[in-house]
């Protein structure tokens, strides 16, 4: 009979840590929407275009978060083709760590002078997650700054 006792203690207990891991999960940091912008020549932001062009210095990134706890966020902008550079190499990477209630992060990526025309995709990781990736392109047509 104690055996029983002790076998369903210890079960509900499994199950009442299981309920609190499950809803800890369920509030972990995740990117709600992920823009990536740039200026025309009149300074207005143009999200989402098409494409980037060489001279679209910075290129912007915005990032909406769920979190109201701090989060650790990492933005990386990767080459995955670009000419003149090693194809998967990294151009750009920066961090900022959220504080309460924060929900929005915004990066500016720069090049050393212009970017090299390629494919190219923007990594954002969460507490040292990969959260949400997402690629882009540069041209030399862009009617740039």
């Amino acid at each position: 009979m104690k055996s029983i006792l002790i076998i369903s203690l210890c079960l509900l207990f499994a199950l009442s840590v299981q309920a609190q891991t499950t809803k800890e999960d369920e509030t972990e940091a995740k990117v709600v929407k992920l823009t990536l912008a740039k200026e025309d020549a009149d300074g207005n932001i143009i999200e989402d275009p098409e494409f980037f062009g060489t001279k679209d210095i910075p290129i912007h990134c915005y990032i909406d978060l769920n979190a109201e706890k701090p989060t650790l966020v990492k933005m990386r902008i990767i080459a995955i083709k670009a000419k003149g550079l090693r194809p998967n190499s990294q151009v750009v990477a920066v961090q900022y760590k959220t504080k309460n209630g924060e929900y929005g992060v915004s990066f500016n990526a720069s090049p050393g002078k212009i970017w090299a025309e390629g494919d190219y995709k923007v990594e954002v990781y969460l507490n040292g997650k990969l959260a949400e990736s997402r690629e882009f392109k540069v041209t030399v047509q862009s009617n740039s700054k």
